[in-house]
Formats: structure tokens, C-alpha cells, sequence
């Protein structure tokens, strides 16, 4: 009974998990990929390169405020050259982060399946189950015993209803 417990806890904990990925991913890109000096000197440059031009009249001073303008414009492309970077990597960290709960998900549920192979988490009646005996029992072979791999599909397969049932 315990089993069937920690199973289901399990199922639940890595749906709610892999809701959160991006949240994780986004924490974890700040804390690994954090926005540099030279950008933020970049973006400080190009705000007082604004109020420099705001200073400036267009009519009068063309030169002059075309020249800031072409300034303004270099800085803004590497900024976003900057950014673009960083987002890539960021992406990139999402991915993995997805990608490492979704392996550790599998791992926790072969090994549990692995530790308990030998032994049906409930046993019925082996009429119940008639086709179905080999594929319920699963990976015990036990006639009539639910077996891990069963429990683990009716878990996600509930979850999975739930959640349809709630959005």
C-alpha cells in the first residue's frame, strides 16, 4: 500500500515539475547568464545619447543631431547583438533543464520498477483481468497482481484527466 502511495506522490510532484520549467530555467539562466557591465554601460550610453539629442534642434544643428542619431543606432545593434546572445544561451538552459527532468523522471521510475519487479503492489482476482492478466501484472508476471509499470500508467493517465477536467 505504501508503494502505491509514493508512486502516485511521485507522478504527481514530476507533472507539477515539469510545469514549473520555466520558471526553474528562467531563475537558473539569471543566476548562470546575468546581464553584463558592458551592457548595461551600452544602455546608460545610449540614454544619455537621448537626452543629448533631445537637447539638440533637428532644423538647426542637422549634422550634429544625425551624427548622434548614427551613434545611438551602432550602440543600439550591439545591445541587441548583447541580448540576442543571452537569450540563445537561455534558451538553451530551458532546454536542459526540461531535458534533466524528464531523465530524472525516467530514472526514478525504472529503478522503482527495477526494485520491485518481484512483487504485485495489489493482488485480485485473476479473473478480472482475464486478457489483460500479463500486461496488469507487469513487470511481475504475478496472475491477478497489479504490477508497478500498470499503477504508473493509471497515475499519469488520472493526472492527465484531472488536469484536462480543470483548464
Amino acid at each position: 500500500m505504501f508503494l502505491l502511495i509514493l508512486v502516485l506522490i511521485l507522478v504527481i510532484f514530476f507533472n507539477i515539475l515539469s510545469n514549473f520549467t520555466q520558471i526553474i530555467s528562467k531563475q537558473l539562466s539569471k543566476q548562470i547568464y546575468p546581464v553584463c557591465d558592458t551592457e548595461l554601460n551600452i544602455r546608460s550610453q545610449i540614454k544619455d545619447l537621448k537626452t543629448e539629442q533631445d537637447g539638440v534642434q533637428m532644423v538647426d544643428e542637422f549634422a550634429r543631431h544625425a551624427k548622434i542619431q548614427r551613434r545611438i543606432d551602432k550602440l543600439l545593434t550591439q545591445v541587441k547583438q548583447q541580448t540576442s546572445d543571452r537569450n540563445n544561451k537561455c534558451t538553451m538552459v530551458g532546454f536542459a533543464v526540461q531535458i534533466g527532468i524528464y531523465v530524472l523522471h525516467a530514472l526514478v521510475m525504472i529503478s522503482l520498477m527495477i526494485s520491485y519487479r518481484q512483487e504485485p503492489l495489489l493482488q485480485f482476482q485473476p479473473e478480472w483481468f482475464y486478457p489483460l492478466q500479463k500486461i496488469v501484472a507487469f513487470p511481475t508476471g504475478v496472475s491477478g497482481g497489479l504490477g508497478i509499470g500498470c499503477w504508473v500508467l493509471v497515475c499519469n493517465s488520472v493526472i492527465y484527466r484531472i488536469k484536462m477536467f480543470i483548464e
